[in-house]
């Protein structure tokens, strides 16, 4: 028996990466999931690779800066397994041709807001509003947003993208705070950098030896990493956690700026000693 078996679960921005694992985990652990993606073949995939492994699932598809589509997906849920009792909101802009675009705050234009704002934030809140009768009519149910790193710090880039998740981590506690008294958990994950098959087919080996440096753990994250903890905080063991905002990122927000260069002088001798 899974933790949760009898759960009904969507999960956005499912087709691949992050959620494409969390989707894989809250079947193992006996959910029936909606895989959510912005285009059919995306969601295909993952839901094909669920139903062959002996999950129950089944998908749904559409662009979340389109206000309509938050309904859609929790009305397929509902329409599939009868009700919903977990939403992962995980789905984020990444396109590429975005991402170029959300750089130097004095340089942006309103269209980059906008949309990163409308799928990161927006959509999450939407779906909030759509699933929650349904799992006050199950007894209550289990919000996650999935957070970075990049809306709890400052960075030199994605200021769009660091405050939609910084709203995210928000929505997250009032959702908490308004139906927390009707059976409804409401929680965030901050994550930080996750290796997924497109980053490290892309990311130079430099690059991932800076970033484990700024981690605590001696490795950075693969999806596998932030599927358990998602999947822990959806199930009941996790019933006395809310509002919470966990940190699954190996440390990365928990120390101070000059951390790896430290311990790059240590390492090399060039402390002094007292």
């Amino acid at each position: 028996m899974g933790v949760l078996d009898g759960k009904v679960a969507i999960v956005t921005g499912a087709g691949s990466g992050i959620g494409a694992e969390i989707a894989h985990e809250l079947a193992r652990q006996g959910a029936s999931v909606l895989v959510a993606a912005s285009r059919a073949e995306s969601a295909a995939g993952t839901t094909q690779s669920i139903r062959d492994a002996g999950g129950q699932v089944e998908s749904a598809f559409g662009d979340l800066a389109d206000p309509a589509t938050a309904q859609v997906l929790v009305d397929a849920a509902v329409a599939a397994f009868g009700g919903v009792d977990i939403l992962i909101n995980n789905a984020a802009v990444t396109d590429a041709a975005t991402l170029a675009k959300d750089a130097n705050i004095a340089d942006m234009d309103a269209a980059t807001w906008e949309r990163t704002l409308r799928v990161n934030t927006i959509a999450p809140a939407l779906l909030c509003k759509a699933a929650i009768p349904h799992m006050i009519a199950r007894g209550g149910g289990s919000i996650v947003m999935v957070a970075s790193g990049r809306g709890v710090q400052g960075d030199l880039g994605m200021p769009a993208y660091g405050a939609s998740k910084a709203a995210l981590i928000n929505l997250a506690l009032n959702v908490a705070t308004q139906y927390g008294k009707q059976g409804i958990r409401a929680n965030s994950v901050v994550v930080g950098m996750v290796m997924t098959p497109p980053l490290a087919a892309s990311i130079s080996p430099e690059m991932i030896e800076l970033f484990t440096a700024h981690h605590l753990t001696p490795y950075v994250a693969d999806p596998q990493d932030i599927a358990g903890p998602v999947a822990f905080l959806a199930s009941d063991t996790a019933r006395f956690i809310t509002g919470a905002t966990v940190a699954v990122d190996g440390g990365m927000t928990s120390h101070a700026a000059p951390f790896a260069d430290v311990m790059k002088l240590s390492s090399a001798g060039m402390l002094k000693q007292d």
